[in-house]
């Protein structure tokens, strides 16, 4: 294990690290399907630094089945996601490598989350990281149920619904915690550390 790491945090994309983009005419919501309709969350930035700066190596795990679904190409997707990294990047913080599924649920491939195929490649990255000291944080039931299949710690992020709660409390999934935002995480990930911090020291499950 990488002795100066305490862990690692993979992160959902839209809606986690970048806003949604709605549609005017249709009233739709949908991930940013070209690089012009990018907009990161305030804070982020400063947020991801911080967390590193805690000892956590970031990583991305994010479906992205727009180009799939012929809404737009390949080519601007990678586009967006280039251009999501260079702003969520820009106070500092390193993102050391994004994992993304581009496939449609139908398609039912491995790597889509609640699979946890993206999540497992994100370990694989710091063998012998603990799990027990390693995050999934998303918007969606599927990023707690992936974290969870895995025995990471899970944050879900966005405004508490009942309907969600309703849902995670049927599949028996159940966040560590739910927050507001990435930058109200990095400070939750501050204090929580500091209550773990003996439990941490004894742990001895890891990724291999």
């Amino acid at each position: 294990m990488t002795s100066t790491l305490k862990g690692i945090i993979i992160l959902d994309r839209d809606g986690v690290i970048n806003e949604m983009v709605i549609d005017p005419e249709f009233g739709t919501i949908d991930s940013p399907l070209h690089p012009s309709q990018v907009k990161i969350f305030p804070g982020v930035p400063t947020a991801l630094k911080a967390i590193e700066a805690m000892g956590y190596a970031l990583f991305i795990a994010s479906n992205q089945p727009a180009a799939a679904k012929g809404k737009t190409t390949r080519k601007n997707l990678e586009a967006a996601h280039a251009e999501i990294l260079a702003q969520s990047q820009s106070a500092g913080a390193t993102i050391r490598k994004s994992f993304i599924c581009w496939h449609r649920a139908e398609d039912a491939c491995e790597c889509r989350k609640p699979r946890v195929a993206l999540l497992q490649s994100a370990l694989e990255q710091v063998p012998g990281i603990p799990l027990q000291t390693s995050w999934m944080v998303g918007d969606g039931i599927v990023d707690i149920a992936a974290g969870q299949t895995l025995g990471l710690r899970t944050a879900f992020i966005g405004p508490k619904k009942c309907d969600q709660c309703a849902i995670l409390s049927r599949q028996q999934l159940h966040p560590t915690a739910h927050i507001a935002s990435l930058e109200e995480f990095s400070e939750f990930l501050k204090t929580f550390a500091l209550r773990t911090n003996d439990a941490t020291r004894k742990s001895t499950t890891a990724w291999n």
